[in-house]
């Protein structure tokens, strides 16, 4: 087991033995999940295609001495979670956090988002700005893959085809891929999780097909942010090729751009300390630019 790997594990155990604590809320007969702690500023964390709010743990368990961490499974996104009756789509999605947002008393939060979860954030902030004071999307998936052909679309449904799920060298051979150097994992969690992704496949595979009815207004929300951003790409992230994260410094080009060397996708596990400390970094920088605009209008 790699350094890296022990320091992001007793991170994961400290969470659990210290602040972080698991709550629900019930909205319109549907239960959402989420885990909190801490006080201060919040952040709200939402995961990516396939994950859930504990991927967050580790990272969250550094912050909660400072802020107010929160983490949600996002229906969709989420493999188990669902919305009912309804499409999921960015705009869908975004209306589903504020509500939550609301019951939880929430007016104004910094917003932190992986992968696919890109998209919903750049949503949010970009058409309720007086609600997001910072913005950090991690490793934001390619929606322009329609316009380059089949690559990173094969990449996806590689991730969920059955065959590959159905066997165990399949399947670490997909979770690799989702990095440079991938972290030591128990046998026992792939193949849970293995069991899990091909037991909702399909409706995973649907909610896909549901947000890439929109791709193409993934983009424009890049452009409309007006809160500090902050973007973190990898240089072997099978997502979200470098072609793609050029496109994203021209959308966004008063942001600020992160490239990790020998990171893949799921950079905030595999550079759990780099990610670290920009992230806290750009909050603190956050925060001061809030101050100054403050100071400004007092004045």
């Amino acid at each position: 087991m790699k350094n890296s790997d022990y320091k992001n594990l007793s991170r994961y155990v400290s969470s659990y033995l210290g602040g972080l604590k698991t709550h629900s809320v019930a909205i319109n007969d549907q239960e959402w999940r989420y885990i909190e702690g801490g006080e201060g500023e919040t952040i709200i964390f939402l995961h990516g295609l396939g994950g859930s709010k504990l991927l967050w743990r580790s990272l969250m368990q550094s912050y909660v001495s400072k802020y107010r961490v929160i983490a949600v499974d996002v229906p969709g996104l989420c493999i188990d979670q669902r919305l009912d009756n309804r499409k999921h789509t960015y705009r869908e999605l975004a209306n589903w956090l504020e509500l939550l947002l609301k019951h939880m008393r929430i007016d104004r939060f910094h917003l932190v988002a992986h992968s696919s979860a890109c998209s919903i954030a750049s949503c949010f902030a970009s058409t309720r700005p007086s609600q997001v004071a910072s913005i950090a999307l991690l490793n934001h998936q390619d929606v322009l893959v329609e316009s380059r052909g089949a690559q990173v679309r094969g990449v996806l449904e590689t991730y969920l085809d059955p065959a590959v799920l159905e066997t165990s060298e399949g399947w670490d051979k997909t979770f690799s891929s989702l990095f440079y150097s991938a972290p030591s994992v128990p046998r026992i969690i792939q193949r849970h999780r293995q069991r899990t992704m091909l037991a909702h496949r399909e409706d995973l595979k649907r909610v896909v097909e549901e947000l890439a009815e929109l791709r193409p207004m993934a983009m424009s929300y890049l452009r409309k942010l007006k809160c500090p951003t902050l973007s973190i790409t990898s240089t072997h992230d099978v997502f979200a090729p470098l072609e793609f994260q050029n496109s994203l410094k021209n959308q966004m080009p008063c942001a600020q751009h992160v490239l990790l060397d020998k990171c893949g996708h799921a950079s905030f596990i595999e550079k759990s300390d780099e990610v670290l400390n920009i992230l806290q970094d750009f909050f603190e920088s956050a925060k001061h630019d809030s101050s100054e605009k403050r100071f400004a209008m007092e004045l």
